[in-house]
């Protein structure tokens, strides 16, 4: 059987490697610590491939958007004049409208073709399909085409909304920006509180190992020590965050159980605060990744630094 692999995406690709890695980790299941090395970098080669493609796709679009009044002005101007529109798309062609242009050539290509106008337009709409905007505008060209109106009227209107609609959204994206530097704000004071914890709450763990304390109000003692050769629901977190203080070196027992769970937390809160602040200031979760990203691995990095190198 044959795959192909061009129709299959690459994205989908990435995801089998991702999977197949991770497979290969459960065949080492008597070694946890080399395990874990391949199912975080399963998860790595599966989801990383997707985030930065969905993003780059993301942005290829906004540019698009951002293009199309200046086009769609183009044509109305050429409407004027007398030009039909495959003479107008032709003439389009040749001029620079950035990412936009690539899909002018393929519509104008199209139509020398003989494909029919409706068609041409429903399939540049299929191709940005992750825009509402340019479906909506897709959608009122189609309807004024072939209800046989003035295109080149619809077509100002049309680049007029646009205008006015991309207008907004950056000044809403100005006034939320102040929400953006907020959330990187928490997050900062976030992983200021858990180098807090860090230099607390493990003294303490190991002075009361050393001394024997176990009844005092400001006592902590090893909370995976229960779980020894105890394989249930409750040592689940001691297995997880051991393993990932073994993957980092971070020391043994009670410290080392605290130490990875200080890092899954701020690999949890970079990623998440960071999609909260793409929505906040772009209304788009996708637009967050990049926000996710960069906190993950300032987090991540701040943190393993201070422990292993400072504290």
């Amino acid at each position: 059987m044959k795959i192909d692999f061009k129709k299959m995406g690459i994205r989908k690709i990435f995801f089998i490697v991702g999977g197949i890695i991770i497979l290969l980790g459960l065949l080492f299941h008597q070694n946890e610590t080399i395990m874990l090395n391949l199912f975080v970098l399963g998860i790595i080669v599966g989801v990383t491939p997707y985030v930065l493609l969905s993003y780059l796709e993301y942005s290829r679009i906004k540019a698009i958007e951002d293009q199309m009044p200046i086009f769609l002005l183009d044509l109305a101007e050429s409407q004027k004049v007398g030009l039909t529109l495959n003479e107008s798309l032709k003439q389009a062609s040749k001029i620079d409208y950035g990412r936009l242009s690539t899909e002018i050539k393929k519509i104008y290509n199209q139509l020398s073709w003989g494909v029919p106008v409706s068609d041409v337009f429903d399939r540049f709409a299929q191709r940005m399909r992750r825009s509402k905007l340019i479906a909506r505008v897709i959608r009122i060209l189609n309807e004024s085409y072939i209800s046989g109106g003035d295109i080149g009227k619809t077509m100002e209107a049309t680049a007029s909304d646009i205008s006015a609609i991309k207008e907004a959204e950056k000044e809403r994206k100005n006034v939320t920006s102040q929400h953006v530097f907020v959330m990187y704000a928490i997050y900062f004071i976030f992983i200021g509180i858990v180098v807090g914890l860090s230099q607390t709450l493990i003294p303490m763990l190991e002075l009361n190992v050393e001394t024997g304390a176990t009844t005092s109000v400001l006592s902590f003692k090893d909370p995976c020590a229960e779980c020894k050769g105890d394989g249930g629901l409750y040592c689940i977190g001691c297995v997880v965050f051991g393993t990932v203080c073994r993957m980092l070196d971070f020391g043994s027992g009670g410290s080392c159980y605290y130490n990875g769970l200080f890092v899954v937390m701020i690999i949890i809160q970079g990623i998440f605060s960071g999609l909260v602040a793409g929505q906040l200031g772009e209304e788009s979760v996708i637009a967050g990744l990049k926000h996710s990203l960069i906190m993950t691995v300032i987090g991540f990095s701040s943190l393993v630094l201070i422990l292993k190198f400072i504290i």
